[in-house]
């Protein structure tokens, strides 16, 4: 029996008595027709074989910056700033930009649920207090409320 599993431009066929095959689709067959073989595993080798990666293999090549207030963090980021601009030109000079700011900026939000766990209902929400943002948290009876 054949599993087959579609991974992007790759699929996946499995079968335990001959191991694991990996096929590329053919140019005209994206669903059903394959062509060569990229890789076969050897017959012996089982999905039980297959090692996940651990928490140690996983890497963040931009945990630097987490620190967001550090010197090296701010010139980089000034650095992307300033090469966004050198390429869309500068957002401020736009006429939809001072419009969007308002609505941005405005103190007549609408609290939306941006998750649901436990019971409780969460909502990330910014203001003048809470620039960087805060998580609030509530029951459904105090979010029907008209200032949840």
């Amino acid at each position: 029996m054949l599993t087959r599993l579609r991974l992007c431009s790759a699929a996946i066929l499995l079968a335990p008595s001959a191991g694991l095959r990996l096929f590329a689709p053919s140019a005209g067959l994206r669903l059903r027709g394959f062509a060569r073989p990229l890789a076969t595993a050897a017959p012996s080798m089982s999905m039980a074989d297959a090692a996940l990666p651990t928490l140690e293999d996983l890497t963040d090549p931009r945990e630097w910056l987490e620190e967001v207030e550090g010197d090296k963090q701010i010139g980089w980021v000034k650095e992307q700033n300033a090469d966004a601009v050198a390429r869309i030109g500068e957002p401020s000079d736009k006429p939809l930009y001072g419009r969007l700011l308002e609505i941005m900026e405005s103190d007549e939000k609408i609290p939306y649920i941006g998750r649901v766990l436990n019971g409780l209902y969460y909502n990330f929400w910014q203001d003048e207090t809470h620039v960087r943002g805060i998580w609030r948290r509530c029951t459904l009876d105090e979010y029907r409320k008209e200032e949840p």
